[in-house]
């Protein structure tokens, strides 16, 4: 006798996928439970084998348990990862190093939080990455500074070429664009945008606190905060105070708006305690943009508030400012600062390698093989081996492709930025937008003083502003 139609094998596998589907939701719920354990376990083992056998310190046994528990929860719910990620980046100099070339604390991190984001999407088959405005342009950017590594490791053009540093330090900036995919990829909706701008602002804030709280500790009587570097430093507090202040004009509630004054102001004093004059100016330029494009009476307190700076400023700064020139002994003639004079008389070097590879440059991080040649020749003694100066490295490493996309890129943030604030539906994504325009220039300004726009540290959280502002923008029905 024949078997029904419909029935047989097909009614069998129907009957799996059922079942299947019925055990889903006690599967999904036993994850969390089992996924707890094993890293309770994994907690004690580790506990066990550093205080029995390796006999390690109470408190490295607690920055281990930390760790892994951090880990474990990230691996769990990866998006409580990505709001621990601009929290922790201004932190990573106080990690230690890893044995493997390339890799630290961030990629880790990073892979963490993606990798069990993106396996969820990909056996949901979900498309992990939406339309976006800067992807192209960040591709192409890496592909050039990728095939510059190539070209200086085949025709080194000074005492050599480390083409294995090179390669790392691509993969290093890769990994700071990374954020602005992952954010983009795993932030929707505003609940999401809100969350991880508050994750930058809390970030920001608890830099600015532990920068006060260890004061001018570094040389020369200027702050260097966690990140270790005083240039540095204030290229980060600059970079987020800006939209910090943005914030202000964005959030509804006083509550909200005390917070973020509050961060903005704590993140100037910082800014002050570091020192660095380039940081000063690209603070100030943002500032002033985003109080232009927020409220005008804030842009008015702005300028009455400067007009009266010698009054409030500390006499470091204003001693830091004065000596930016000094009186030529035996003369009325005005020279620059020691400092100062060594970055012009580096900048007088670079010309020379663009004068010479204008086309293809010298290869990615190739320039510090090239500058202590140059300077050489040109009978130059306070040359350094960097640049301090990033369109002056893109130019003189990448050449005028390499220099073109760094531009058109920037040109392609401040769009986004204008963009997301023209078009945006409440005040938040307003400020958002504001905030994303203000740290442009201020992130264009410090690339002018220094190496800030392939730092991780620095840069990782304007890009996560960059994938905000997109999110916004595609709610708004924009399309890239």
């Amino acid at each position: 006798m024949m078997p029904a139609a419909g029935s047989g094998p097909p009614d069998e596998a129907a009957r799996a996928r059922a079942a299947a589907r019925r055990q889903a939701p006690m599967l999904s719920g036993a994850l969390p439970m089992l996924g707890g354990m094993a890293i309770v376990l994994v907690l004690m083992g580790a506990v066990l084998v550093l205080d029995y056998t390796f006999d390690q310190d109470p408190h490295r046994i607690l920055k281990v348990a930390i760790g892994v528990a951090s880990l474990g929860t990230i691996l769990l719910v990866p998006k409580f990862g990505l709001l621990l990620l601009p929290v922790v980046a201004p932190f990573l100099p106080w990690m230690p190093p890893t044995p493997v070339p390339g890799l630290n604390t961030l990629n880790i991190l990073l892979f963490a939080i993606f990798g069990s984001y993106a396996l969820g999407k990909i056996m949901q088959r979900q498309p992990l990455i939406p339309a976006n405005h800067l992807g192209m342009t960040l591709g192409l950017l890496m592909l050039v500074c990728a095939v510059s590594v190539v070209r200086g490791a085949a025709f080194p053009t000074g005492y050599g070429f480390d083409a294995g540093l090179g390669a790392t330090n691509v993969f290093r900036a890769a990994t700071t664009f990374a954020t602005y995919f992952i954010v983009l990829s795993m932030a929707n909706g505003q609940g999401d945008r809100k969350r991880v701008w508050w994750a930058i602002m809390v970030g920001l804030a608890v830099e600015s606190l532990v920068t006060i709280a260890y004061g001018r500790n570094g040389r020369g009587g200027r702050s260097i905060g966690s990140i270790g570097q005083s240039n540095d430093l204030g290229a980060f507090l600059a970079l987020f105070a800006v939209p910090a202040l943005a914030g202000v004009f964005g959030v509804k509630h006083w509550f909200g708006r005390l917070v973020l004054l509050g961060i903005f102001v704590v993140a100037c004093i910082g800014v002050m305690m570091s020192l660095s004059r380039g940081s000063m100016v690209a603070l100030l330029a943002g500032t002033f943009l985003v109080a232009w494009l927020s409220s005008r009476w804030a842009f008015g307190l702005l300028i009455v508030g400067m007009l009266f700076s010698p009054l409030w400023a500390p006499d470091y700064v204003k001693d830091r400012v004065a000596a930016s020139s000094r009186t030529v002994e035996g003369s009325d003639e005005v020279a620059v600062d020691m400092a100062a004079e060594a970055r012009l008389q580096t900048w007088t070097s670079i010309m020379q390698v663009v004068r010479e590879h204008p086309i293809e440059g010298v290869g990615f991080t190739g320039l510090a093989y090239v500058l202590p040649e140059i300077g050489e020749g040109l009978g130059l003694e306070d040359v350094k081996e960097s640049a301090h100066n990033t369109w002056l490295r893109m130019l003189s490493e990448t050449g005028l492709i390499g220099i073109s996309l760094f531009a058109l890129l920037m040109w392609q943030c401040w769009g986004l930025g204008y963009k997301a604030m023209k078009r945006a539906r409440g005040a938040f994504d307003r400020a958002i937008g504001v905030g994303l325009c203000g740290a442009t220039l201020t992130l264009a300004i410090n690339c002018a003083f220094g190496d800030r726009f392939f730092n991780v540290v620095i840069a990782s959280g304007y890009w996560m502003l960059c994938a905000l502002a997109e999110d916004a923008l595609s709610e708004s029905g924009e399309k890239a």
